[in-house]
């Protein structure tokens, strides 16, 4: 079975990052994507909202780097949380575990020019990628990577 999420769009707030007893670091951020479709003969626009979950390296560098508004692409898995609210219903809240992400845009195109190295013309396309992998994986971990399966 696949449970693969790919998303591209922009957070709807700066990141909100816990550091737990156990020394871990988890983020918790929203990412909103839009759709657009034709209505009556009018553009319209659907925006979706995204509970995003980053884990360690990836929180501490979404604290670093995130900012409302900032443009990311992501790769995750679908993750339900499942409790109890205060009146003693249940409750379920699904989340997407972000695995690797980008990010996209002027942040990164600005960090460029300091460097002096900036590409003509291709602002809005720098990137960088970061993972989750290794023993601190939340996801029991496999061992099995992209090039070993058959399709």
């Amino acid at each position: 079975m696949i449970n693969k999420v790919i998303l591209m769009g922009r957070l709807g707030k700066d990141p909100v990052v816990r550091r737990l007893e156990n020394g871990r670091v988890v983020a918790n951020v929203t990412l909103a994507t839009n759709d657009f479709y034709t209505k009556d003969g009018q553009r319209m626009e659907s925006t979706e909202w995204h509970n995003l979950e980053m884990w360690d390296k990836q929180a501490e560098t979404a604290e670093k780097y995130l900012k409302k508004g900032s443009l990311l692409y992501l790769e995750g898995k679908i993750r339900t949380d499942r409790y109890t609210d205060a009146d003693g219903q249940e409750r379920q809240a699904r989340k997407i575990r972000v695995s690797t992400f980008q990010m996209m845009g002027s942040m990164l195109t600005s960090r460029s020019e300091e460097g002096g190295n900036r590409e003509q013309g291709n602002e809005g396309h720098s990137s960088e990628t970061f993972h989750q992998e290794g023993p601190n994986s939340l996801d029991g971990g496999s061992d099995v990577q992209d090039e070993e399966l058959p399709f």
